[in-house]
């Protein structure tokens, strides 16, 4: 497990002999909105599952929902993160001014999506974010650039 601020953990490392993201976990407010999160979902016609008990305690959550994206990257959808207040977190480096993740979140992620901009859009719309393509970058091997959909879920952009 990897800590950033008071959270149990933001990121965790799992070795299982592959170099790549496992999953991805997005947070919602509380048990209502996760409640809501789930019936929005189950009535797109997306297929959700309600974690177990131990799985939700392996994340370190109350509660997690494990579902897939439009490409089929694994999304796990959770409420009431482990928080250590007692364990503060010291960066393991010198910072200038105050190291805080707060209300902005993690960071970014680019992640591949194999299904075209419609369908990645509307299912990230369905979880509440906001934003469409607003690049074209050029990459090495590829005949055109590619398009990156810049999607966000907080006021932070």
């Amino acid at each position: 497990y990897l800590r950033m601020d008071y959270w149990h953990h933001r990121i965790i490392l799992e070795e299982d002999g592959t170099d790549d993201l496992n999953f991805l976990g997005f947070r919602v407010a509380g048990v209502e909105e996760f409640r809501e999160m789930h019936r929005k979902l189950v009535n797109a016609g997306i297929g959700v599952r309600i974690g177990s008990y131990e799985e939700a305690a392996d994340r370190r959550v109350l509660e997690v929902m494990k579902l897939k994206d439009a490409s089929g990257f694994p999304i796990e959808i959770f409420h009431g993160p482990q928080v250590q207040s007692d364990k503060p977190f010291h960066p393991g480096r010198r910072m200038h001014g105050r190291f805080k993740t707060g209300e902005g979140g993690l960071g970014h992620l680019i992640q591949k999506e194999t299904v075209g901009f419609e369908k990645t859009y509307e299912f990230y719309k369905l979880l509440g974010m906001r934003g469409g393509i607003e690049y074209r970058i050029p990459f090495p091997g590829l005949d055109k650039p590619f398009n990156l959909m810049f999607m966000h879920c907080n006021d932070r952009h």
